[in-house]
């Protein structure tokens, strides 16, 4: 039976390039998509959404899931924490929604989204012949009732369904509220690792009674068996989404730390400008006190009218009064600003920092990207030697046998000898004589087609072992191990009858 998958991670909301991606709202196909064959612009128009009540319906690209989730939590009077946070300058760290694939193994998924149709995931391929069965959207509509009763239906920010990848599966934007109406990832899915673990679990043992009728059963989670499991291309494309929202969430810190950059600015003017308004005013408060002091040396030596100096005396200690109220709000102003001052510049140093550490981790991925374009080309030189290595081994192989024509009787028992000790049952002879046919039944076993391999094993002449009811990946088997138990199974497949296999 094929398998199931479901994954579940947690966002600190949804960014706009998570929305476009979701929603192909592409004007042009986005060429680096292309460039790694991810997504088939022939069969974009396939994608569907489910909406409220379960109703299928086009995926409304102008409607962004970022606004989706404003307007609900708008409609709902729920505070976004996120945005408080970004009002006072502070970064947005709270685990505001959920993302939730849903799907199975690649050929049930065909299956339910195309029936018997052919299609060809070639990159570049004209898939525009194809239509979407209707059990495609039977399914994705329990998948969206089931969401909806788990998490309660007002939740649902938007479930997309992509039939343009090569394999077909859904895209759910959760928002996590709690029984207070407010958003809260840990009340939802978990206080700590071990109380998360258990409901994934359970997420994925729900799910799993509902895929049965399906053909899909429970599967092992990713969180729990980690990358190493999935197939190269799976593992390739992971982490070029993982650099993806990594760059995104490194364009929000840069936009924080772009923020805090102007919020700095602004306050240092803002202490700068206090500091010389009191500088002034305090050289405004010692002039009055001087004049008021030499009133106070006219009056005592005699040389003024003495009524009149009072008068002059208390009119300037009203207007000392009035510079010492303006000089102790500016100074309590100016604290203020100076304590912004000090906590924007924490705020910055941290922000800082953690805009390091995430470039520094884009750098580390990157790198592991590059390496893996590395080995991806190495094995495919790999695959195009073998193809040049078997088709010369069957020209040699051909001349060989001319060779063998040419002898006696007693020569020819000799040399068939010779060649079944040397040669016979041998990687050079199954090149020679079935090296296409190896790799096809190879591939197959590879995609879990284990029926399709032996048939077409049987069809070409194969006589050898079967893989049994058994066969399958082992739980700590990683791809390089299983292709080459695939690649010996093949070979083993494709063996004549009464030919020993030798390696």
């Amino acid at each position: 039976m094929a398998k199931q998958v479901f994954d579940l991670r947690e966002g600190k909301g949804m960014s706009a390039g998570q929305s476009t991606e979701h929603l192909r709202n592409y004007s042009v196909m986005d060429p680096d998509a292309k460039k790694f064959g991810y997504y088939d612009p022939t069969r974009v128009n396939l994608n569907f959404e489910v909406g409220r009540g379960g109703v299928i319906k086009p995926v409304n690209k102008h409607y962004s899931i970022v606004q989706r989730f404003k307007d609900n939590l708008r409609r709902r009077g729920i505070e976004d924490p996120n945005e408080i946070k970004r009002k006072k300058g502070l970064e947005p760290n709270r685990n505001t929604v959920a993302n939730i694939i849903l799907g199975g193994s690649r050929d049930q998924m065909h299956k339910l989204a195309f029936g018997d149709q052919q299609i060809d995931l070639a990159k570049g391929a004209d898939n525009r012949h194809v239509i979407r069965h209707p059990e495609i959207e039977k399914w994705a509509q329990d998948m969206y009732n089931y969401v909806a009763r788990r998490f309660g239906e007002e939740n649902i920010i938007a479930f997309v369904v992509h039939l343009d990848e090569k394999n077909p599966h859904v895209h759910c934007t959760l928002v996590p509220v709690n029984e207070k109406n407010k958003i809260s990832y840990h009340d939802v899915f978990g206080h700590d690792k071990e109380e998360a673990r258990r409901t994934f679990l359970s997420l994925h043992n729900e799910v799993a009674e509902i895929n049965k009728q399906y053909g899909l059963e429970r599967g092992t989670d990713i969180n729990t068996t980690g990358a190493r499991h999935r197939t190269s291309e799976e593992y390739w494309q992971w982490l070029k989404d993982r650099c993806g929202e990594m760059e995104n969430n490194l364009q929000g810190k840069k936009e924080e730390l772009d923020f805090l950059n102007k919020e700095y600015r602004r306050t240092d003017i803002k202490v700068k400008g206090l500091s010389k308004m009191l500088e002034n005013m305090q050289v405004s408060r010692n002039d009055i006190q001087e004049e008021i002091r030499q009133l106070e040396e006219d009056v005592k030596e005699g040389r003024s009218n003495s009524e009149d100096i009072r008068q002059q005396i208390q009119q300037l200690n009203k207007e000392l009064e009035e510079v010492d109220k303006k000089m102790k709000d500016k100074k309590e102003k100016l604290d203020q600003a100076s304590q912004q001052l000090e906590m924007i510049l924490d705020q910055k140093a941290d922000a800082q920092h953690k805009y390091d550490d995430l470039q520094r981790a884009i750098n580390r991925e990157q790198q592991t990207l590059n390496e893996m374009s590395s080995t991806r080309i190495i094995e495919e030189s790999q695959a195009q030697g073998w193809r040049e290595f078997a088709t010369e081994a069957q020209q040699r192989f051909g001349n060989m046998d001319d060779y063998r024509q040419s002898l006696s009787y007693e020569e020819r028992k000799h040399f068939d000898k010779i060649y079944d000790d040397l040669i016979g049952g041998s990687i050079l002879e199954d090149a020679a004589e079935r090296g296409a046919e190896i790799i096809a039944v190879t591939a197959a076993l590879y995609m879990g087609s284990i029926e399709q391999a032996m048939s077409f094993a049987q069809s070409r002449g194969g006589g050898g072992s079967s893989p049994g009811t058994g066969w399958g990946r082992k739980p700590d088997e990683d791809d390089e191990a299983f292709r080459g138990r695939c690649f010996l199974m093949a070979r083993m497949m494709m063996r004549p009858p009464g030919r020993k296999l030798k390696r």
